[in-house]
C-alpha cells in the first residue's frame, strides 16, 4: 500500500491526502455536532421536565393531596378523585412524552414506593391491585435526595420495564413543612433515540452532498493548479530529448511563474551552448555527424566529451612542444653558456686566492661565485629536460627514501624557521623509477614546504597503500596557494619564490608521470599545501 501511493502522481497525491483531510475534519465535525445536539437536547428535556412539575405542583391542592395520602388506609374513593381528575387533566394538556405520578413518601422493600394517582392508565393497569413501584437505583437515589433535602432532584437516564426516562422528583409539603407525598414527572427518554437517529440520518446526507461539492471544487481547482506543473513536465521530457527551444508560458508571478522563467532562461543557455560546443567541433575538426539544437541530448553530450578529450589531448601536444622547445633551449644554453661561465668562475676563484685584495673585493669575488653556482644550478635544472628517457629503473622503498631525506632535511628546516618535520606510515611501499629521480621529487617538494613556513610550522609526510597505488602526501601549514597560483603551478618559468625559476617542480611533474603517476595539489590561501604524489605500487 505504502509502495502504491509513493508511485502516484504528485496530482493524485494531493487529492487523495486532501480528500482525507475533508473526511476527517467532516467526520469529526459531524461527531461534535451528534454529541452537543444530543447534550442539548437531554438538557431541553430535563428542563422541561422540571418545568412541568413545578406547573403540576402549583396545581394541585396540599389539602387535597392530604387526603388522598391520608385515604390509602381509609376506603374513601371519593377522596382521591378530585387528585385524579387534575392528573388526568394536566396529563392530556401535556406532550405524549410526559406523564406524572404522585408517590408516598415511606419506601417498601426493595426501593419500592407506592403510587397515590398515575396519570398514566397502563401504569395504573398493570400495577394494581398494589400500585407499589420498584425502582431502579437511579430511582431511589434523587427520591430520597428530594424527600431528604426537600427540594427537586432529577435523575440521569435510565430504563425500567415501562421504558426508558427522565425523572423530576418535587416534594410536597403540608403546612408544618413536612413532606406528606412526592411528585414524579417522567419524561419519556425514547424521543432522544428517535431524534438522535433523525440528526444522523440529517448529517449523514448533509456530508455526503458537502464531500461531494468539495471533492468536485477540489478536483477543478487542483487540475488548474497542477497544469503549469504537467507543462513543465513535458519541457523537460522534451529538453531530455534535445528540444532546448521549448518555451513554458509564465501565467503569474508565483513560484511555479518564477520556476516556469528559470526552466526558459536555462533552455536558452543550453542552446547557446550546444551552438558553441558545434562551433568548437568544427574547429576542432571533430569527425561526427553536425549538432543541432533539436538534436539528441545524448549525442550532443558524446560530442562534448570528445570535444573534452580533444581539447585535453591539444594541452597535452603543447605541453610537450613547450618541453621539446625548453629541452632544446636547455641543449643550447649547456653548449653556448655553460663553458664561458666556467672560464669566468676558473678566473673569479685565482682572484679569490690574492692575498693582496681587499676584503671588500673578497666579498665581491665570493658573491660572484655564489651567483654563478645559482646559475649553474638553474643550467643543470634545464639540462635535465633534456636529458634521454632511457633511465635505469630500481625497485624503490618510499619508506626509506622519505627517511633519508627528513633525516638530511631536519637541521635545515631547524635551522631556516624552527620547522618540525614529521613521518606517518601504516604499511610498507615500494614502486618502480629511477631513484634518484624519484628523491629529487621528493626533495624538490619538501624543501618548497620548508620554505614557504618562513614564521615557522610543521611538515608533514603522510605514505599510505590504497588501490594498488602508493599515496605520498606532503602537508606545510605556510602560506597556502590562491586558486590562480594552483593552476599555473608546474609550468616553467613560474615560481612563488623570489629567486626560483618553476623548472625544479617541472621537473617532478615529468619525473612523476614517466613513472605512470600524478601529482595533484590542494592548498588554501593562509592555511597551507598538501602536494600527493600517486604512483602504481610494486608488489613484492
Amino acid at each position: 500500500m505504502r509502495n502504491y501511493i509513493r508511485n502516484l502522481s504528485v496530482f493524485n497525491k494531493t487529492v487523495l491526502f486532501s480528500t482525507l483531510i475533508v473526511i476527517i475534519v467532516g467526520v469529526g465535525t459531524a461527531s461534535v455536532s451528534y454529541y452537543l445536539q444530543n447534550v442539548t437536547t437531554k438538557q431541553l428535556l430535563t428542563q422541561n421536565a422540571l418545568t412541568t412539575t413545578k406547573l403540576w405542583k402549583e396545581t394541585l391542592s396540599p389539602n387535597e393531596i392530604t387526603q388522598s395520602v391520608k385515604a390509602e388506609d381509609l376506603p374513601s374513593a371519593l377522596a382521591r378523585t378530585g387528585i385524579e381528575k387534575q392528573f388526568e387533566r394536566i396529563y392530556k394538556a401535556s406532550p405524549e412524552y410526559l406523564q406524572g405520578h404522585l408517590f408516598t413518601v415511606e419506601p417498601y422493600e426493595n426501593h419500592g414506593f407506592k403510587i397515590v394517582v398515575t396519570a398514566n392508565p397502563k401504569v395504573r393497569q398493570q400495577l394494581k391491585p398494589s400500585m407499589i413501584y420498584y425502582g431502579k437505583k437511579e430511582f431511589y437515589t434523587h427520591f430520597m435526595k428530594a424527600k431528604t433535602e426537600k427540594t427537586e432532584a432529577i435523575t440521569d437516564t435510565y430504563t425500567d420495564q415501562f421504558g426508558t426516562w427522565i425523572t423530576a422528583f418535587s416534594p410536597i409539603l403540608n403546612e408544618k413543612g413536612e413532606v406528606i407525598a412526592m411528585l414524579a414527572i417522567d419524561v419519556d427518554a425514547s424521543v432522544m433515540t428517535i431524534y438522535q437517529q433523525r440528526l444522523f440520518s440529517l448529517l449523514f446526507f448533509a456530508l455526503l452532498f458537502l464531500f461531494t461539492i468539495i471533492i468536485f471544487i477540489q478536483d477543478w481547482g487542483l487540475r488548474v493548479v497542477m497544469a503549469p506543473l504537467k507543462e513543465l513536465v513535458e519541457g523537460i521530457k522534451s529538453v531530455s530529448n534535445g528540444n532546448f527551444q521549448v518555451k513554458l508560458q509564465q501565467k503569474d508571478a508565483s513560484e511555479i511563474g518564477q520556476i516556469s522563467q528559470q526552466f526558459n532562461v536555462m533552455t536558452q543557455r543550453l542552446q547557446h551552448l550546444f551552438q558553441q560546443v558545434a562551433a568548437t567541433k568544427e574547429q576542432l575538426a571533430v569527425k561526427q555527424p553536425s549538432l543541432e539544437s533539436s538534436g539528441d541530448l545524448e549525442k550532443a553530450l558524446d560530442e562534448l566529451e570528445i570535444i573534452m578529450e580533444r581539447t585535453k589531448l591539444q594541452k597535452e601536444l603543447q605541453r610537450a612542444e613547450k618541453m621539446n622547445a625548453i629541452g632544446q633551449l636547455a641543449a643550447s644554453v649547456a653548449h653556448e653558456i655553460r663553458n664561458p661561465m666556467t672560464v669566468v668562475k676558473g678566473f673569479l676563484q685565482l682572484f679569490q686566492d690574492n692575498q693582496k685584495l681587499t676584503k671588500s673585493e673578497l666579498g665581491y669575488i665570493h658573491l660572484m661565485i655564489s651567483e654563478m653556482d645559482r646559475a649553474e644550478v638553474i643550467i643543470n635544472d634545464y639540462l635535465s629536460l633534456a636529458r634521454p628517457g632511457v633511465k635505469e629503473v630500481d625497485i624503490i622503498d618510499c619508506i626509506v627514501s622519505v627517511t633519508s631525506l627528513v633525516d638530511l632535511l631536519s637541521s635545515y628546516a631547524l635551522l631556516t624557521s624552527n620547522i618540525e618535520i614529521e613521518i606517518q606510515t601504516n604499511q610498507l611501499a615500494y614502486v618502480r623509477g629511477n631513484k634518484n629521480e624519484f628523491n629529487q621529487v621528493l626533495l624538490n617538494i619538501m624543501k618548497n614546504g620548508i620554505e614557504a613556513m618562513q614564521d615557522g610550522g610543521k611538515l608533514s609526510v603522510f605514505i599510505d597503500v590504497q588501490d594498488n597505488q602508493v599515496q605520498i602526501a606532503i602537508k606545510d601549514t605556510g602560506e597556502g596557494m590562491t586558486k590562480q597560483e594552483l593552476e599555473r603551478l608546474g609550468t616553467a618559468f613560474y615560481s612563488l619564490k623570489e629567486k626560483g625559476t618553476g623548472i625544479g617542480l617541472m621537473v617532478s611533474y615529468q619525473i612523476i608521470e614517466e613513472m605512470r603517476g600524478k601529482i595533484t595539489v590542494e592548498s588554501e590561501k593562509g592555511k597551507g599545501s598538501t602536494f600527493t604524489i600517486l604512483i602504481p605500487a610494486y608488489k613484492t
